[in-house]
């Protein structure tokens, strides 16, 4: 009787080990992951995307149900032009947290690279269509792309004015603003917007040489000059100031020396 008692009590005690034990092992675990994912999203901060997406399938492999892993993988797999393997950690980060709006708009943005218009307007959506949603201005942009990805561009002109009432200092709403104008002939609204993107973000060459083409095409050529100088100046080696050089040179522009 003394015997099978303490069988019984050996059992229980080697049973609370285990348990306890796996308990332990998997918080370890978990910070390992945690660690792992903290320096691979470091590293990639630092531009050294491939050594971070390296720490962050560490991590997943250590932690494969954590959506903040799957996200960042998504991320670091789209800015590598891996879209694919992108698609795949975003799915699954959604099927973890199927209500989580910046994983929804951040989808977006990786259908906006595949040209899949549609699909990147239903992500937008989604992520719009939650109320806790705390940057939705980011969402009404990339819809706004998605539209004019489609050439539908007054619902593309419709979501960045609505991108601009949620944030109307978003200087990128502005600028994209300018070009949906600009595909309907609305000269004067276009320059309106490119004015605005560049009071809020004043080295968007992009902007400032559309402006300055603009400024041409209106035969406001002095104002175009100035633009296009400006260009030049803060973009010397890029494409834009190449651009704008040629530009000037084409058409015996006089401005700003």
């Amino acid at each position: 009787m003394f015997s099978r008692h303490l069988a019984t009590i050996s059992v229980i005690f080697l049973l609370f080990l285990i348990l306890f034990g796996c308990a332990d092992d998997r918080g370890v675990v978990k910070k390992r992951a945690r660690a792992l994912e903290n320096l691979g999203n470091a590293l990639i901060r630092q531009g050294n995307v491939r050594a971070g997406l390296e720490r962050l399938q560490k991590a997943e492999r250590l932690d494969p149900e954590n959506v903040d892993i799957h996200h960042e993988l998504a991320l670091a797999y789209r800015d590598l032009g891996e879209y694919d393997l992108s698609l795949k950690h975003f799915r699954r980060a959604l099927e973890l947290t199927p209500e989580a709006p910046e994983i929804q708009n951040n989808l977006a943005t990786l259908y906006l690279l595949f040209g899949k218009w549609d699909p990147a307007i239903e992500s937008c959506r989604k992520a719009l269509g939650n109320i806790l949603y705390k940057t939705p201005h980011f969402a009404y942009n990339n819809m706004g792309l998605a539209y004019s990805g489609k050439a539908d561009y007054p619902e593309a002109i419709d979501a960045f004015r609505k991108a601009l009432l949620s944030q109307s200092a978003f200087s990128p709403a502005y600028a994209n603003l300018g070009r949906a104008y600009e595909a309907v002939s609305r000269w004067e609204k276009a320059v309106e917007s490119y004015e605005k993107a560049l009071y809020y973000q004043p080295n968007d060459t992009s902007a400032r040489f559309n402006l300055g083409r603009l400024y041409f095409k209106l035969n406001r050529r002095k104002e175009a000059a100035d633009e296009f100088y400006r260009v030049m100046e803060s973009d010397p080696g890029g494409i834009y100031g190449e651009q704008a050089k040629q530009f000037i040179k084409k058409h015996q522009l006089i401005g700003r020396q």
